[in-house]
């Protein structure tokens, strides 16, 4: 099921994909903490719309990678 062209959605998408561009390089540590963590959690929420199978794999592998960014993110104070 594809994504309604009037969701909400693809605006966030493009406001990370422009912070994404602009980032400079190397990242400073704390965005790339962020980045990552917007990369995983849209990745997780649009394997939602895959089919049931594609989406589960794509979720089983997603969250944990998820949970080890996230507690790096909040081991360093962020």
């Amino acid at each position: 099921m594809p994504i309604d062209q009037n969701s909400p959605l693809w605006a966030v998408l493009a406001d990370w994909v422009k912070v994404l561009l602009t980032l400079p390089d190397p990242v400073p540590e704390q965005l790339a903490t962020l980045s990552e963590v917007s990369i995983l959690t849209t990745m997780s929420v649009l394997s939602e719309r895959l089919s049931s199978e594609a989406g589960s794999q794509i979720r089983a592998v997603v969250a944990p990678a998820l949970q080890k960014a996230g507690a790096r993110g909040a081991a360093s104070g962020r």
